[in-house]
């Protein structure tokens, strides 16, 4: 399984099937003037497989990743307020307001498990993390990069404290990052697995699901425009503008929010291949 070649070239033709032109116009706008930060997410994935890791350095991928993901409570709480919203306004502007809460809330049924037999997302993100480091360790505050709990904060404020239009915005891009970055993990995850650890194609398969849900399917494309539904909705009923200006600029705050977790990871990897290779010259020299 090869690594798709760049997380622009995932998204970009799901981007395509935007309907307004300006917003598809910030979304490139934003991979393209953030590429930067894209180039060290895909560095990340490009690492991973490369070499087994210590207990602790998965542990703190596990607990990070983790952090930037899962964001059910934020989506729940961006449709509590549009609903908030429906039930004070005017008669003919609560259809819209009351779609674009149900529409947003709509991508969160894979998060519960509705249609997955009630295996929420949580669930499976926990089978893959124990798979990946062997217990579930990985779950203890101190795994989680500050890094990663600033992005899990700014996240959750930008859907339920920020203006509507923003937490549409975020929950928008969040959908299509996602559906580029775990375009990106299932190859680097399944190698990881392949490559560095005992486990039968069976045990590789359960242990992938939680990414593979998210690929399979278009899970998360679809989810990108079903938030684009519910933003047309949230429009029209408040009769606002989108602020394209402003979207970019949100939209590429979220990959430089983003990117310093990816750094600090691919920083511990490498600090922790370089002191492999100084103990390998050390043990060589020994032995001279």
């Amino acid at each position: 399984m090869n690594a798709p070649a760049s997380l622009t070239a995932i998204v970009d033709p799901v981007i395509s099937l935007v309907p307004r032109l300006e917003l598809r116009e910030s979304l490139r706008r934003a991979f393209s003037e953030e590429q930067a930060a894209v180039s060290d997410i895909e560095r990340l994935f490009q690492l991973l497989p490369s070499s087994v890791w210590s207990k602790d350095l998965l542990s703190t991928f596990a607990g990070s990743w983790k952090a930037t993901h899962l964001k059910m409570l934020a989506i729940y709480g961006l449709s509590c307020r549009l609903q908030r919203t429906a039930d004070a306004a005017e008669e003919a502007d609560r259809s819209n307001f009351h779609l674009a809460a149900a529409r947003n809330a709509a991508t969160s049924y894979e998060d519960l498990g509705l249609d997955f037999d009630a295996h929420t997302h949580a669930e499976l993100f926990d089978d893959f993390a124990e798979a990946l480091v062997g217990d579930d360790g990985w779950q203890l505050r101190r795994y989680r990069l500050p890094e990663a709990r600033q992005f899990t904060s700014w996240v959750y404020r930008g859907m339920v404290v920020a203006p509507i239009q923003d937490g549409l915005l975020t929950n928008m891009f969040s959908e299509i990052y996602n559906h580029g970055e775990y375009s990106l993990a299932l190859p680097a995850a399944d190698a990881y697995f392949r490559c560095h650890t005992q486990l039968t194609g069976e045990e590789r398969r359960k242990a992938s699901l939680y990414i593979a849900a998210h690929v399979e399917g278009g899970t998360e494309a679809d989810h990108f425009l079903i938030v684009g539904e519910a933003l047309e909705r949230y429009l029209a009923a408040s009769g606002t503008r989108l602020d394209t200006e402003r979207a970019t600029s949100l939209f590429r705050t979220y990959l430089r929010n983003l990117a310093p977790v990816m750094r600090s990871l691919t920083a511990l990897m490498r600090i922790e291949s370089s002191g492999r290779a100084a103990a390998s010259v050390a043990v060589g020299a020994g032995q001279e």
